[in-house]
């Protein structure tokens, strides 16, 4: 069967700059949004390896906390609702739209696995105009479990009634890459501005530009 090509929402396909210019406007960088979304990611790593589950926005709320307490910055009450509404009006990369109706037009299954919420998920992807693309949204939701836990892959593979081996994992993140490796699906890099593909880690199947160029080089080695 023709591979079933799997998305990253937040950075892969959405563009993080609102809330990087929110960072810069109401804490003058310090803390950044570089540090807060390290932050979270290391906090949704913890929370699979101690199997204790916490959403994506309460971990997203924690991570801002302690990003502020370590600048010695107080956050004031309307900074986590804040920061929630700019996540979920995050636009798409110019590149998204072209890359994405490329593989639908050349009759691939697409679709989105994140480590946001379902109904988060929902809501990024139709503001950001795209999700209508999408044969099906996922969310890490169904283990309780975030990426890069290969659990995630595995119910992801299970749902669409496929092996992961059947599953082409994209994202801007080497660790969502190689986890979905990891699980069995190939993995395809996209090298966004300040994305680097760790050398500890096992090679992607393919390195790409953008979306576009993902599209291109999926439909040229699995079309």
């Amino acid at each position: 069967m023709q591979r079933i090509i799997v998305f990253d929402v937040n950075e892969t396909l959405l563009d993080l700059e609102p809330v990087r210019d929110w960072f810069s406007e109401r804490f003058g960088n310090r803390p950044d949004a570089s540090m807060w979304f390290s932050e979270l990611l290391r906090l949704s790593f913890v929370s699979s390896v101690l199997d204790r589950y916490r959403s994506f926005p309460d971990l997203a709320a924690a991570a801002l906390a302690t990003s502020a307490e370590r600048c010695g910055i107080s956050i004031r009450d309307g900074d986590i609702s804040h920061i929630g509404g700019v996540f979920t009006t995050l636009p798409a990369h110019p590149d998204v739209t072209k890359g994405l109706d490329t593989l639908v037009n050349a009759g691939f299954t697409i679709a989105a696995l994140t480590n946001s919420p379902h109904e988060t998920a929902k809501h990024q992807l139709g503001n950001a105009g795209i999700a209508d693309r999408f044969d099906t949204i996922m969310s890490v939701e169904m283990v309780h479990r975030f990426k890069p836990h290969a659990s995630v892959y595995v119910a992801a593979a299970q749902s669409l009634g496929v092996d992961t081996s059947d599953l082409v994992m994209v994202a801007a993140h080497d660790w969502d890459v190689a986890g979905a490796m990891a699980a069995g699906c190939d993995g395809v890099f996209v090298s966004r501005p300040g994305q680097i593909y760790s050398p500890s880690l096992h090679a992607p199947t393919l390195r790409v530009s953008d979306i576009l160029d993902a599209a291109t080089q999926i439909i040229a080695r699995y079309a």
